[in-house]
């Protein structure tokens, strides 16, 4: 049944995919965005949001897409992480607990330490290794404790045919040079952006029928990968239609200083989402096919 969407955040790649999506669907969407909501002033935040909420048709779901995605800035910017990734949150939910409209947040697999071998569970524990982690972690914490209906979806290594992202950056990469240097002992699970935004829409769908899901969940694309291994996937398939072959050179973490410390191993484990909404996790490779092709096609500005 077609709802109307109040989503925050516009040209994120998440919040792009899902207002196509959901527009596609029958679904009537808001977007909520700067000028108009600066998610970096919290105190502004009520006063932009209740009118809103106020005034929003039955059946509404509110979607929360933006976050400061800045891993590397967050650690000398801790403030804004904090306000943007958890302050602000959490007045989002409240305001959402006020008015009875569910609220979907997203977050990610870095409020993980990366210690496990084997996919993280739902209820595993959190720790967090970098400002940006533990800004998020504050966030779904935030939101659980508003006593607004929330699902929290966890998703990792997000990617798309447009906009900044890794996927992006190594075709750039790989248009000016040959071969490209890529850190190998980081394992995560690549995620299209389209594919977090249709389990969106599909949770949010649900939502407005059953009151009762609520709680975290994991969502992620169906193969593990290092980030070496996910750029010579995008380098191979960029190939096969008609780019320049590129080289992909593994290197250690410790050969590629970074200010923030990440997750060694941050693979999700996605059971419970099925079970719960029964949403299965999507193809990756079909998803990359997908994707690369709609970069080599509509190559961004540099």
């Amino acid at each position: 049944m077609a709802g109307h969407f109040i989503i925050i955040g516009r040209l994120g790649q998440v919040a792009a995919a899902t207002s196509a999506i959901a527009g596609s669907t029958g679904h009537t969407v808001r977007h909520l965005a700067r000028p108009d909501i600066d998610l970096a002033q919290p105190g502004t935040i009520a006063r932009l949001l209740d009118p809103v909420l106020q005034a929003a048709p039955p059946g509404s779901v509110l979607i929360n897409a933006a976050a400061y995605t800045d891993v590397n800035g967050a650690e000398s910017d801790p403030a804004l992480a904090q306000a943007v990734n958890a302050v602000t949150p959490g007045i989002i939910a409240e305001r959402c607990g006020q008015a009875n409209i569910p609220l979907i947040h997203l977050s990610t697999d870095y409020v993980y330490d990366g210690q496990k071998n084997t996919p993280y569970l739902e209820t595993d524990p959190v720790r967090p290794l970098c400002v940006y982690g533990r800004s998020k972690l504050a966030g779904d914490e935030a939101v659980q404790r508003s006593g607004a209906r929330h699902v929290i979806v966890r998703t990792s290594a997000v990617f798309s045919g447009s906009g900044q992202n890794f996927l992006r950056t190594m075709l750039e990469l790989g248009s000016r040079q040959d071969q490209v240097r890529v850190v190998h002992d980081q394992r995560t699970c690549p995620t299209a952006a389209a594919d977090i935004a249709a389990a969106i829409i599909a949770i949010a769908d649900q939502l407005t029928d059953d009151p009762a899901q609520t709680g975290i969940f994991n969502f992620c694309g169906d193969t593990p990968r290092s980030w070496a291994e996910f750029a010579a996937d995008i380098f191979h398939t960029a190939a096969r239609l008609g780019a320049t072959p590129v080289r992909v050179e593994r290197i250690g973490s410790e050969d590629f200083p970074s200010p923030a410390s990440r997750p060694a191993y941050s693979v999700l484990a996605c059971d419970a989402i099925f079970r719960a909404f029964g949403i299965s996790q999507p193809d990756y490779l079909e998803a990359l096919d997908l994707n690369v092709a709609h970069a080599l096609a509509a190559p961004q500005p540099r």
